[in-house]
Order: C-alpha cells, then structure tokens, then sequence
C-alpha cells in the first residue's frame, strides 16, 4: 500500500462515521428552527412518520399536513395534551422525547434519543405558543 492510500483511508472513515450519528446511519439535524414546519420536516418526517411508526399506523399520526392537528391541544392516551401550548413540561409529546414522566419508551422508538438541540427547539416551540408556521 502507497502513503496516499495509508492517509486517504482514516479520513474517509472519519468523514463516513462524520456522517451518522447512530448505527441506523441516520444522520439527525444539528440545529432546528422553533417553527412547526421545520420540525415537521426536519423531525416529524425523518424520524416519527415512517413506516410502522406515527405514519398513520399509531397515534398520533405525524405525517405531513396532520400533524398539527393531531398534536396541538389534543389529548393523550395519558390524559395531558400531545402539545400543550405555551407548557412544555405538560405536553406528552415533549416529555416523550426527553425521556421524562412518561409510560413506556422515548421516542423515537430504537433510535437513539434526538438531540439536545432538537428537543430543545421543540421545547421552545411549544413555549412560544406552538404555532402552525
């Protein structure tokens, strides 16, 4: 094996591990806007309406164009609302991604857990009034 080929191998494997941020190989957005559509696309798309999952085969459906209306002041199977306006802390959905005061797993189910910045545009969304925007 040449020097060129000893250097070019290690940085291709860093730029394909770079890449992924878990062994499903999806890679997560860094940064999220605190606006609906974009967690719609950048979250609810990618990681919650896929096949088997809140696509339309379990509650609450997060497929695009029904999201919103499934999750904003609807409530849950546990009685507080998915998305509780202004109130992260008693919005399901929320405390379904972080992990806290839930029954059953985080979402998303067999992922890894989304990221901080994730959650915490979700978070602020829903703090600031969870427009449909």
């Amino acid at each position: 094996m040449n020097r060129v080929s000893i250097l070019l191998i290690p940085g291709l494997l860093m730029l394909l591990l770079a890449a992924c941020d878990d062994a499903t190989g999806f890679q997560q957005a860094e940064e999220t806007e605190a606006e609906f559509a974009a967690i719609q696309a950048n979250v609810f798309d990618n990681s919650c309406a896929v096949s088997g999952c809140h696509n339309g085969t379990t509650s609450p459906n997060l497929s695009s164009g029904q999201a919103y209306n499934n999750i904003v002041n609807i409530t849950s199977s546990r009685g507080i609302p998915y998305v509780d306006p202004g109130d992260p802390n008693n919005s399901y959905l929320y405390r379904k991604i972080i992990g806290s005061n839930i029954s059953g797993s985080r979402m998303p189910l067999g992922e890894g857990a989304l990221s901080s910045s994730i959650a915490d545009s979700i978070e602020a969304w829903i703090d600031r009034g969870a427009l449909n925007n």
